[in-house]
């Protein structure tokens, strides 16, 4: 499970997640980090089931975070399924099912926003 992780607070320099990997003992993933010195966001993953208790360590620090569900959003009324998404998404977001329709696995994908950038429908668009 994914979970967007926010520091718009400025609080970059504070070891949040590092300090709730150790009082939780749940392993995370950093699949993404836009960082400035005023905030920013990063992308993690953690185990299923364990992302509020994770989530709960970070609000202890300050740090607000929320379960990042369907991070791409695919309107199939305007696709016509030319496959550009499938050459520029590095993280194969998106296929083709056997009768070549467009299959979206939204779990995968890191945010980056290059689909929804260049598709030339706009039948996607990237939910932060």
């Amino acid at each position: 499970m994914k979970l967007l992780v926010d520091f718009g607070n400025g609080n970059t320099q504070d070891p949040a997640i590092a300090s709730a990997i150790l009082e939780t003992g749940i392993a995370a993933s950093i699949e993404r980090a836009m960082m400035e010195e005023d905030g920013g966001w990063v992308l993690l993953s953690v185990e299923d089931g364990e992302e509020e208790r994770f989530s709960a360590a970070l609000a202890k620090r300050g740090v607000a975070s929320r379960i990042q569900t369907n991070s791409v959003v695919y309107n199939a009324d305007e696709c016509v399924d030319c496959g550009l998404c499938t050459s520029l998404c590095m993280k194969h977001v998106f296929s083709f099912d056997k009768d070549w329709n467009l299959v979206v696995d939204a779990d995968r994908c890191v945010l980056c926003g290059r689909c929804a950038e260049f598709c030339p429908q706009r039948a996607l668009t990237v939910q932060k």
